[in-house]
């Protein structure tokens, strides 16, 4: 894979083949990534009224269990433009960028703190894979490593998106179009849980 430099992504803004979108500042746009601003939602794990995180619970989230554990699970609050949140240590939040995402099919995307954020002790929990063609807001999960709260701003730039060209080998094969299925946040707006148990039930033992 090859990394984008600050002239290949402007090129594929121009063209209109990557979406990046609102763009506030041309300074978002670095040497080799692009900035991401913290968007206005906010969801926070709590403990609530369960005891531990169980994968059975998500294997049919339409029932009454599974729907109540994903509403357990985190709390949301709304963050309008100059209030703020704060983030606690040892603390999980899944925040959406402010920017709406679109990748074409030649390039992948990873997403990670930028790095005056992280020397703070705000990290995102695992580098996000945007995976190409993918269409939607990157919902960033964020956790606090430091000893001290961390209060955040929606519209503040705390990600950074770098892109890499991907190799083709077999274009019949990377051209496919993809199961309905398969892309579990494909078009989000809104941070959301993930299933954990998606593809793997018939390795969860049910009653």
């Amino acid at each position: 894979m090859t990394a984008l430099s600050k002239s290949s992504i402007l090129d594929e803004l121009a063209k209109g083949n990557l979406v990046v979108s609102p763009l506030l500042s041309e300074r978002q746009i670095g040497p080799s990534s692009v900035d991401l601003r913290m968007g206005t939602v906010v969801l926070v794990a709590r403990a609530g009224k369960q005891s531990h995180v169980d994968p059975e619970a998500y294997v049919d989230q339409k029932s009454h269990p599974g729907m109540e554990a994903r509403r357990q699970k985190h709390e949301r609050f709304d963050v309008i433009f100059k209030d703020s949140f704060l983030l606690h240590p040892g603390s999980l939040a899944l925040v959406p960028t402010l920017e709406w995402i679109a990748v074409p099919a030649y390039l992948q995307g990873v997403v990670t703190a930028r790095s005056s954020w992280a020397r703070e002790g705000l990290n995102i929990a695992s580098a996000t894979i945007i995976n190409p063609r993918y269409r939607g807001i990157v919902t960033l999960e964020l956790a606090n490593f430091g000893e001290i709260p961390i209060k955040l701003y929606p519209g503040l730039r705390i990600a950074q998106l770098a892109l890499y060209t991907l190799e083709r080998r077999n274009a019949a094969i990377d051209d496919a179009p993809e199961e309905p299925e398969s892309r579990q946040f494909e078009c989000s707006f809104e941070p959301e849980a993930g299933n954990l148990a998606r593809r793997d039930e018939a390795f969860i033992p049910l009653d």
